[in-house]
């Protein structure tokens, strides 16, 4: 009631404002605020992807649509200030009247659509007393969806079908006939607290950078299960196969997680003014030891996750065919980046036929000098002080911590003062690992016979520039299963210089020059499961996976 009380007070206030001013005057600011809404729709995505990719993926789609709004009204109002500096006369009376008529009419347009930017900001599902539309608790399948009628919906439904409306005219807001309707269907929805159903009471990701994202596929599923309740038939299905990078992951790079709430399926929009949207109700992917599983969103706590510690994600969402009421998939939404959908290839058996495992080393190129690293690699306490130096957590720079002051993200060069005196509390930790996580660290520095992910060690990346420069470096295990580097420790004797990924793969542009001979020592540090056997070091390019070394060890369980 909190939000809905102000958002009202402000329609009201803004009202009274324009009253004052005069008719004329209220009306070309009304003229203004469609033209700025107008504008910021149209510009919405191309401006969220952009600050999305640049990290603000918490905020970058209520960004982008209230920025852009604020900003054209603002240049807007002041050039029609300079061109129209004089007001009309007319009867007082009218004057109030009609002027308080418009104040209102922008005031509900302007209120509105600040609170559709607000529901793409990063914050729990419930805002004081605010839900607006949330998965229902109290129906046996789910996803089902349900609103509590805030009264502040009123504001976010008119100001939605109103540049709805205005879309299919001189204001469309995408080039090529598309309108809000097709593009981003229940916009009341989704903003209404539906774009924050994630983890965390709604704290985790809610958006990802379209980057992410790879391999998106759509499958025609003739018939398969899309819920667990006993008895239920199988139905027609669309099926959605992605992979996501570990950029996309929640957590600094630890997971991916998905709600049914955070995919969905938009149809063409042929047969109506909107489009129609489907949610998943079911998801495959591969679980850890190998293979495929079916799994349901039969509960609000189910979600699609990742497996832990592996670098990559594979799942197929399973959407029923009957909720886009016979319209055909045009676009694919998943954590708020949208992509046109490919064209529908036909699924057969969805756990026999369609793979979501990580790409094996047979589908990798091994270098010919390829050689056993074994002898470089262990597996030190996650609690270890930093190798070289002792870090007070008080002078820790740009490194990021955790509570227990373990390293998730930042860098920071230190002088090397190994018998430095620090308490344990107040000690800087190894880089973050979970419970069942151990850290493989590898000796990586650049002499012959080692780690070859340098240009003096291997011709290709001599070779290859940027797309060499833009390869991930990652250890594979023999499902395939990748798990990338998370930071790294160079030590040239004097300063030692530690580099935490944040939750990012490391490239090999992250890594500072190693020139054969240079006599520095590198360590690289990756996370990975307890009881995994791990078989290689790649580098994973654009052009596909370079096995540089190979390794066979098997990483030792937690205590």
């Amino acid at each position: 009631m909190y939000i809905s009380l102000i958002a009202f007070a402000s329609v009201l206030l803004i009202a009274y404002w324009w009253s004052n001013a005069g008719a004329f005057s209220a009306l070309i600011h009304l003229l203004c605020v469609i033209t700025a809404g107008a504008l910021a729709f149209a510009l919405w995505e191309p401006i969220a992807y952009a600050v999305m990719e640049r990290g603000m993926d918490g905020h970058g789609k209520g960004i982008a649509l209230a920025g852009t709004f604020i900003v054209t009204l603002a240049v807007l109002r002041f050039v029609t200030d300079k061109v129209i500096p004089m007001n009309l006369t007319i009867p007082r009376a009218a004057d109030i009247v009609v002027g308080g008529l418009f104040g209102a009419c922008s005031g509900v347009l302007s209120v509105g659509l600040v609170l559709i930017s607000f529901g793409y900001f990063q914050s729990t599902v419930t805002i004081f007393d605010w839900t607006g539309w949330s998965r229902r608790t109290d129906v046996p399948i789910a996803p089902t969806f349900g609103s509590d009628n805030a009264p502040g919906l009123a504001l976010v439904s008119a100001t939605s079908g109103f540049f709805n409306y205005l879309s299919w005219g001189a204001y469309t807001p995408w080039l090529g006939g598309g309108t809000l309707g097709t593009h981003a269907p229940d916009l009341v929805r989704t903003s209404a607290s539906l774009n924050r159903d994630s983890t965390s009471e709604g704290l985790g990701r809610i958006g990802i950078q379209p980057s992410a994202i790879s391999g998106l596929k759509l499958l025609d599923v003739p018939s398969v299960a899309l819920n667990a309740g006993v008895g239920t038939a199988p139905e027609a299905a669309w099926a959605v196969a992605f992979t996501v990078a570990q950029d996309g992951f929640d957590g600094g790079g630890q997971q991916f997680l998905l709600s049914a709430s955070q995919a969905r399926v938009i149809g063409d929009g042929k047969g109506g003014r909107n489009a129609t949207v489907a949610y998943p109700l079911s998801w495959v992917q591969g679980v850890a030891g190998g293979g495929l599983k079916q799994f349901y969103f039969s509960s609000v706590s189910n979600v699609a996750t990742s497996i832990p510690a592996q670098g990559e994600g594979s799942f197929v969402l399973l959407f029923p065919k009957s909720a886009l009421n016979g319209q055909q998939p045009k676009f694919i939404e998943i954590k708020g980046a949208r992509f046109r959908a490919p064209a529908a290839a036909p699924a057969g058996d969805i756990l026999g036929g369609v793979s979501t495992a990580a790409a094996s080393d047979a589908g990798a190129e091994m270098d010919d000098d390829a050689t056993n690293i074994d002898r470089l690699i262990e597996f030190p306490d996650p609690t270890y002080a930093i190798g070289g130096t002792v870090i007070n957590s008080n002078d820790k720079g740009g490194l990021q911590l955790d509570k227990s002051n373990f390293i998730i993200g930042g860098e920071q060069k230190f002088p090397r003062n190994s018998s430095a005196a620090v308490s344990t509390d107040l000690r800087v930790r190894g880089f973050q690992v979970s419970p069942e996580q151990r850290i493989l660290r590898l000796d990586a520095r650049a002499v012959r016979g080692g780690v070859r992910i340098f240009p003096d060690l291997n011709q290709w990346i001599r070779t290859a520039g940027a797309e060499a420069q833009d390869a991930r470096v990652a250890v594979v295990d023999e499902s395939g299963a990748k798990y990338f580097a998370v930071g790294l420790v160079e030590d040239d004797g004097q300063w030692v210089f530690v580099k935490s990924m944040g939750g990012k793969p490391l490239r090999l542009r992250d890594i500072p020059i190693q020139p054969l001979g240079s006599g520095k020592k590198l360590y690289l540090h990756f996370r990975v499961p307890g009881g995994v056997n791990v078989r290689s070091l790649v580098l994973a390019a654009s052009s596909g996976d370079r096995v540089v070394n190979t390794i066979n060890l098997a990483v030792p369980a937690r205590d």
